[in-house]
């Protein structure tokens, strides 16, 4: 549990992992998985299966306890995580307070979760109530990681690792798959390297990830995964192993898999300006950098991973994606997916490779991408049809960048006129009035609310993450070129922008039917429990992000 060893999945992570586990210099990076966006009805795609936090013991850590106290009262707390992680059982929470936790001197980890928790008795890992502690991998090869284990949640925590102290020069000059220093990821699910244990039932939610020079949130070989809720930025620059910022790799289903029901949700999430500046050492080019990606989940033998094809289905919805260096959102070498109601603005930020598109899949299979508003940086790919099979894109909301490889029959070309973007962080990307993403886009009974927990309307639909509001929302729109962007709102320099803000699919361009699928409605949600509002509310307000799995290069 205390080797020392590569950081776990991710593009380049599960790679890792899997790349690790074939001896090849790669290294997985984990993810963790967190639920919580709700609405009240059970169709609530939004929403992952939350686990019923049982009443079990509770462990208090303080960086002024001591690992020789009980552990079991604020007063006499551990002074480790770790010390409290091996002592959990199913159903106990460890309680973190005030304070600055880093690894132990050649520590592989800051914490290394191995002992799981059970169906409706997981084990909690949380901020203590009112306090706000960090956990600060420097030179560790995790922040946190979830090794094999299943039933774990991560809620309202603080990741963070040491870029902001790591120069690009020195990167360039020192990085190595050896070193963890340039590699650490924030969280990392990954199986047990000895027993093969697969991770499970893993939720992360409200949390802060962020400076990890490796991944964020990732995870490999895992299943039944919630990542919900969390602002991830600013990871993924030094890292040899190509990661990005929320990405899960290789998933493998723990059940009889079912392409109509939810297992992996990705929802809610703000993720930003992380980006690869660093090659990747499997072919020493660049590659990722991504916002959040959903990796190699099929044809698994061909890039070096093991195991059956994933069946379970996944669901990319509500998040917020801006400035990353390669993709916003994207589905690559996989299937069963849903890509809905996310906003992503001017990604594809790296000049170091060919850019990627905004928000697409390539080389999928069943895959829908529906209400979603893209915003493209001038001359960019806008999504992609290469290598695709039943994959429909529809009534998505396009602006700048290329004209789209493939547009549905209800996709529109226009300016999204959002409120602030670049200026005011996420709530920037609301819709102001005017804008043709309201009341625009396909109704979906799975996802009942927006990212702010917001109630979306049975009978009409807005694209993006956020509904538009006509008391908050009904601000004139501001320009909505974001720091460093040269495009403006107003004018449309992309190629496919339209001046006038019409529909330019509304007579049709002889691909307006669907991407390569038929399309059609999204899967039931697997989900046994839908949390109140109030509680997806306060999830959001505890923000958070995690870490990130390695990828492998998209042709």
């Amino acid at each position: 549990m205390h080797d020392e060893a590569p950081p776990g999945p991710g593009r380049g992570a599960v790679r890792a992992s899997i790349l690790r586990e074939k001896a090849a210099m790669k290294r997985t990076g984990a993810y963790a998985i967190s639920v919580l966006l709700a609405s009240s009805g059970i169709p609530l795609g939004l929403v992952g299966s939350p686990q019923a936090e049982a009443v079990g013991r509770t462990y208090y850590v303080s960086p002024v306890g001591s690992d020789g106290n009980s552990g079991t009262s604020p007063a006499k707390p551990f002074r480790t995580i770790q010390k409290a992680a091996d002592n959990t059982a199913p159903g106990d929470t460890v309680s973190i307070m005030n304070g600055t936790y880093k690894e132990k001197p050649g520590g592989s980890d800051v914490v290394a979760i191995s002992r799981s928790g059970r169906t409706g008795a997981p084990i909690t890992y949380r901020a203590y109530p009112g306090q706000h502690p960090v956990i600060n991998a420097v030179a560790a090869w995790n922040g946190i990681r979830i090794n094999g284990a299943s039933h774990i949640v991560l809620r309202g925590l603080e990741i963070k690792g040491n870029s902001a102290n790591i120069s690009l020069k020195d990167a360039e000059q020192g990085a190595s798959a050896t070193k963890p220093t340039y590699n650490t990821n924030c969280v990392s699910v990954e199986k047990d390297r000895k027993s093969g244990a697969r991770p499970h039932h893993i939720d992360i939610v409200g949390n802060t990830v962020h400076h990890c020079p490796g991944g964020g949130i990732g995870a490999g070989y895992a299943d039944y995964v919630t990542i919900d809720h969390n602002n991830v930025y600013a990871n993924a620059w030094y890292s040899v192993f190509a990661n990005s910022g929320i990405s899960i790799l290789a998933a493998q289903d723990i059940d009889q898999g079912d392409p109509s029901k939810y297992k992996i949700r990705f929802t809610n999430n703000i993720v930003h300006d992380n980006e690869s500046k660093v090659k990747w050492g499997h072919c020493h080019c660049y590659s990722d950098g991504n916002g959040i990606i959903i990796d190699t989940l099929k044809d698994k033998a061909k890039a070096g991973a093991t195991g059956p094809d994933y069946n379970g289905r996944v669901l990319v919805a509500n998040n917020v994606t801006y400035n990353n260096g390669g993709s916003g959102i994207h589905s690559f070498k996989s299937q069963h997916v849903d890509i809905v109601h996310n906003t992503a603005y001017q990604n594809g930020r790296s000049t170091r490779m060919n850019s990627y598109a905004n928000i697409y899949a390539q080389d999928s299979k069943d895959v829908q991408l529906f209400n979603n508003v893209s915003y493209s940086r001038p001359n960019q790919p806008t999504n992609s049809t290469y290598g695709n099979n039943d994959v429909t894109y529809d009534y998505n909301l396009y602006y700048g960048g290329k004209a789209p490889a493939v547009k549905g029959r209800h996709d529109v070309i226009a300016n999204p006129k959002f409120v602030a973007p670049g200026t005011d962080g996420a709530p920037g990307f609301r819709l102001a009035k005017g804008s043709p993403g309201i009341g625009s886009g396909k109704p979906l009974p799975q996802v009942t609310t927006d990212i702010a927990g917001a109630r979306r309307d049975a009978g009409t639909a807005d694209r993006g993450a956020y509904v538009f509001n006509t008391v908050k929302d009904a601000a004139t729109p501001a320009a909505t070129a974001a720091p460093g962007g040269t495009e403006s709102a107003g004018k449309g320099t992309g190629t496919n922008s339209a001046a006038s803000g019409g529909d330019s699919s509304a007579k049709g361009d002889g691909n307006d039917a669907k991407a390569n699928g038929t399309g059609g409605d999204l899967a039931e949600t697997g989900a046994g429990v839908a949390l109140p509002l109030g509680l997806a509310a306060m999830a959001l307000a505890l923000g958070g992000g995690i870490f990130l799995v390695l990828r492998r290069k998209r042709s």
